[in-house]
């Protein structure tokens, strides 16, 4: 499931520790979550973050193990359609990747994540 320029778009700083991305309310998958007041569901918001882990560092990831992952608050696109990617850690080795670091919208976090992902290209 690739949702880069999809479910979302880059807006500034692709390649840095702040990442502003533009998240796409008509897209189908907020038909479902939630008619009415659309949520990005938390397994998008992980996707996400391993996507744009893979414009960061080139190459394609997936997720292999969840350390630490938390929902604080909604991150909804009519509310708030501009959101950001903050990394406080990328610890890269031969085939994985320990992030760690949040989403927030105006300046709100809403998720805290810690997760590893392994490099598909290895």
């Amino acid at each position: 499931m690739k949702l880069l320029n999809d479910l979302f778009a880059i807006v500034s700083g692709g390649d840095t520790d702040h990442i502003q991305v533009r998240l796409n309310a008509g897209h189908l998958i907020y038909q479902a979550h939630f008619p009415g007041y659309p949520v990005t569901p938390g397994v998008c918001q992980v996707q996400m973050v391993g996507e744009l882990l893979g414009q960061r560092l080139g190459g394609r990831w997936s997720l292999s193990r969840i350390v630490n992952l938390k929902f604080v608050a909604t991150l909804s696109p009519t509310d708030h359609p501009l959101a950001e990617v903050v990394w406080s850690s990328v610890v890269r080795s031969a085939d994985t990747c320990h992030v760690k670091g949040h989403i927030s919208a105006d300046g709100a976090v809403c998720t805290k994540f810690s997760l590893v992902f392994s490099n598909e290209n290895v």
